[in-house]
C-alpha cells in the first residue's frame, strides 16, 4: 500500500511538499483527489515565508488540475491558516502547487500557457477545451505574454521591414518591425509616428543599429525621419505593394476626374464610373467581359485608356535585375515624361511621387528586397483581429501579434524555471 501512495504522490507532483494523497475517487466524468498534510508537516506563511509548526485552523478548498483524458481532475486540499509571528495576524499557508491568481494547480496553468503559446488555439478554443471560464484563460494568456515580453531579447537584425497596421476604426495604428531573415515580428509599438519607430531603435542600441543593412518600408515620412536619425547607413527600400496601391488610387482618381462633373455625355460618364475595379486589375488577369469594357473605353475616352495602358507599363519596372539599375532609372524617367504629357492631374501627381522617390524605388531593383513579408504578416494580423472580433486592450493586441507572428510563442517555459 505504501508503494501505491508513492505513485499517487508522484502523479500529483507532491514530492518534497508538506502534502500527500489520502484518497482518490474515479467517477464517470471526473477524478477527485483528497490531499492533506503529512503527519510532520510545517506550515509556510504566505505573507512572510516563515515556517510554523502549528496551525490556527484548516479548511477544505477546491483546485482544478490537468484533465486525465476526458475526465476533469479535481483536488480537495486541506489548507491551513497560521497565526504568524510576523504581524500576529492569521494568514493562509503558502501552497507551492497552487496558481497565485486562480483556483487551479500551477502545473495546470503551465499546461494552459503551453497550449496558448503553441499558436494552434485561440483563448476561446482553450476555454472550451478545458471547460474553463473564458476570463480565466484570458488572464492566464495576458500574464504569460507580459512575462515573456519582459524576458524578450530582440535578436540582432540585419534586414528589417517596417509597416503600420490599423488597430480600430479611425486613425489608430500600431508600428510593426519584422526581421526579414527570421520572417518574424520582433517589435510592436503604439502609433505610426516617428517616436513609435524611435522606441525600437533606442531599445536596440547604437551598436546593434549599426549592423542593420536594409530597411524596407512604405514612404511614410515619420518612418523615414527615424531611419535617417538612427540607421543612416541602412539602404532604404520602397515597398512595391504600397507603390502599386498608390498607382491604383491614382487610376481611381483619374476615373472620378473624367466621370464626376466632367463635360462628357451622361451615358459615357456612367460607363467610365462603372470601371472602378476593371482599371485596377492587371491586363493579364482581366476576364473577357472586362476586356470588352476596356475596348469600349478606348473608343469613348482615349485619355483614360492611355492612363490604363501607362499603368500597365509601370509593372515592367519590377522585372529589372540588379545589374540593370541604369536601365531601370532610364525607364522611370521615360515613364514620368509620358505621364506628364497626359492631362490627368492624378496621374501627374503620381509621376511627381515617383520623381521624388526615384532613388528609394531603384533600391528595390538593387537589393531585390521588399516588405512583402510585412504584408503577409499584416494578413495574419487581420485574421487575429477577426478571430477575436477586435481587441479593446491595445497592449494585449500588440502582445498577441508578438505571440502569433513573432518570437514570443517559441520562448515559452514554465514560470518557475
Amino acid at each position: 500500500m505504501a508503494g501505491a501512495d508513492v505513485i499517487l504522490n508522484r502523479l500529483c507532483n507532491l514530492q518534497g511538499t508538506n502534502f500527500e494523497v489520502t484518497d482518490c475517487q474515479v467517477m464517470e466524468d471526473e477524478i477527485v483527489w483528497k490531499i492533506q498534510h503529512k503527519q510532520d508537516a510545517v506550515y509556510t506563511c504566505s505573507r512572510c515565508g516563515v515556517e510554523n509548526y502549528t496551525c490556527h485552523d484548516t479548511k477544505w478548498i477546491t483546485l482544478w488540475d490537468v484533465p486525465f483524458g476526458k475526465k476533469n481532475c479535481k483536488w480537495l486540499v486541506k489548507r491551513a491558516r497560521i497565526l504568524c509571528s510576523c504581524s500576529m495576524n492569521v494568514y493562509v499557508e503558502k501552497l507551492s502547487f497552487r496558481s497565485h491568481q486562480h483556483k487551479l494547480t500551477q502545473r495546470f496553468v503551465d499546461y494552459v500557457e503551453q497550449v496558448l503559446c503553441s499558436k494552434m488555439f485561440t483563448v476561446a478554443d482553450v476555454a472550451r477545451l478545458f471547460d474553463l471560464d473564458y476570463g480565466t484563460i484570458y488572464k492566464i494568456d495576458h500574464v504569460v505574454l507580459r512575462r515573456l515580453i519582459h524576458e524578450l531579447q530582440i535578436p540582432d537584425p540585419i534586414n528589417i521591414a517596417v509597416d503600420e497596421k490599423s488597430f480600430k476604426k479611425g486613425h489608430s495604428y500600431v508600428t510593426i518591425v519584422t526581421d526579414c531573415d527570421l520572417k518574424k515580428v520582433i517589435w510592436v509599438s503604439e502609433g505610426n509616428k516617428k517616436l513609435s519607430l524611435d522606441q525600437f531603435f533606442q531599445i536596440l542600441g547604437a551598436e546593434r543599429c549599426a549592423k542593420i543593412q536594409t530597411v524596407s518600408k512604405d514612404l511614410h515620412t515619420p518612418y523615414a525621419a527615424s531611419c535617417a536619425e538612427f540607421i543612416p547607413q541602412a539602404i532604404e527600400v520602397a515597398d512595391p505593394f504600397h507603390v502599386v496601391k498608390k498607382l491604383n488610387e491614382a487610376m481611381d482618381e483619374c476615373r472620378k476626374e473624367l466621370s464626376v462633373g466632367s463635360v462628357l455625355p451622361v451615358g459615357k460618364r456612367k460607363i467610365i464610373f462603372r470601371l472602378n475595379w476593371v482599371l485596377r486589375y492587371k491586363q493579364k488577369n482581366q476576364s473577357e467581359k472586362n476586356m470588352a469594357s476596356l475596348a469600349e473605353l478606348a473608343k469613348i475616352n482615349e485619355p483614360l485608356y492611355f492612363a490604363y495602358l501607362h499603368k500597365e507599363a509601370f509593372y515592367d519596372f519590377f522585372n529589372f535585375k540588379p545589374t540593370e539599375v541604369k536601365q531601370a532609372e532610364s525607364f522611370l524617367i521615360q515613364w514620368i515624361v509620358e505621364a506628364f504629357k497626359s492631362k490627368l492631374k492624378a496621374l501627374q501627381a503620381f509621376a511627381e511621387y515617383i520623381k521624388r522617390n526615384t532613388k528609394i524605388l531603384l533600391n528595390i531593383i538593387l537589393t531585390e528586397r521588399s516588405s512583402a513579408i510585412s504584408e503577409g504578416i499584416n494578413r495574419k494580423i487581420q485574421v487575429i483581429k477577426s478571430m477575436a472580433y477586435g481587441y479593446r486592450n491595445l497592449n494585449y493586441f500588440m502582445l498577441k501579434i508578438m505571440q502569433r507572428c513573432g518570437v514570443l510563442g517559441s520562448m515559452w517555459k514554465p514560470a518557475n524555471l
